[in-house]
């Protein structure tokens, strides 16, 4: 009997549907896949499994048939099938997928195939808001010997993390980690995206502990403008947002609202929902606190709207209620 075979009788037994069984860690297709023998569990997904169908995981991992070190094929097939998740916007399925691939590549002794696909699979689940999970992906990355000792790696490997502490309220773990990504990146072309995201992340950092005057100097010591040669423009966007939002909170609402109107320019919904839909969540409520009123607050709150019906959470929904509430004071 093969693993697949194993896991889908064990399933029926239990009583579970594919759904119940990845329990929104593990998409529907993912699982499928695995009971029709087309992909092989990692560590990780036997232990999740394991845990719920009630089995012991040293039980069930007796079935699995460990990823081939010699079948090259084997490594770009999984490569391609989680690439293909991540085109598709199936954030789920790309972790999944990317989780798979980097166990076969991690066999293999491949480490740009290891990095590229960790790098996904922890990508994929903040997309998911799955932080606690995403750390650990990360947190294995950087401890991993398969790691490529490179600045730009390392540097986004501390960025992601930073990050991830930040929205966890950990200001001080996150300042210090962003820190350590901006040294990373401190050899690399002033206009090179790692080094750029890196200080975005740094701005961030210092801003939302609260040490805005230092936050302002790595701001304005940064050379972007829409249409800057060799930089993204997403990655404008970001930086026009992050800087933009220092601006308000230091009182500096003519910058605030240029660097929006930037951000507003270049972020699209077809591109990065979630982040467009986020961005003017944000927007619209930083312009009610400086007790804006124009065309552009009433044109964020109806993007936001838009998009949180669509992607967004009922945290985020309330927070947009609530702007929206301040807007209608201001108004009336």
């Amino acid at each position: 009997m093969r693993f697949g075979e194993m896991l889908r009788e064990a399933r029926s037994a239990k009583g579970l549907t594919h759904a119940e069984l990845g329990a929104d860690v593990y998409s529907t297709h993912f699982v499928s896949l695995l009971e029709r023998g087309l992909r092989q569990p990692t560590a990780e997904m036997v232990q999740h499994f394991a845990d719920r169908l009630g089995m012991d995981a040293q039980t069930l991992n007796w079935w699995v048939e460990p990823p081939s070190s010699d079948d090259p094929a084997a490594l770009t097939t999984a490569m391609l099938a989680a690439n293909y998740a991540r085109d598709m916007q199936d954030d789920a399925l790309a972790a999944s997928e990317a989780e798979y691939a980097a166990s076969i590549a991690q066999e293999q002794r491949n480490a740009p195939a290891w990095w590229d696909m960790s790098m996904l699979q922890a990508q994929s689940l903040i997309a998911l808001r799955r932080l606690d999970e995403a750390e650990v992906v990360l947190v294995r990355m950087e401890n991993s010997s398969l790691m490529v000792a490179t600045p730009e790696l390392r540097s986004v490997v501390h960025g992601r993390l930073s990050t991830i502490a930040r929205n966890r309220g950990r200001l001080v773990e996150a300042l210090e980690l962003a820190q350590q990504s901006m040294a990373s990146a401190a050899d690399l072309p002033d206009q090179s995206p790692a080094r750029l995201q890196a200080a975005f992340i740094l701005i961030a950092a210092l801003s939302v502990k609260g040490d805005l005057d230092a936050a302002w100097d790595v701001a304005t010591s940064l050379d972007i403008s829409e249409g800057t040669p060799y930089v993204p423009s997403l990655l404008v966007a970001r930086g026009a947002w992050t800087i933009g939002n220092v601006a308000f909170r230091r009182g500096d609402v003519e910058v605030g609202r240029e660097q929006h109107a930037l951000a507003a320019r270049l972020l699209l919904p077809q591109a990065d929902l979630e982040r467009w839909a986020d961005f003017h969540k944000a927007s619209a409520n930083f312009k009610v606190q400086a007790g804006l009123v124009d065309d552009s607050v009433r044109t964020s709150i109806r993007n936001a709207e838009l998009g949180l019906s669509l992607v967004g959470t009922p945290g985020q929904r309330l927070e947009l209620t609530l702007t929206r509430a301040g807007f209608a004071l201001l108004t009336h």
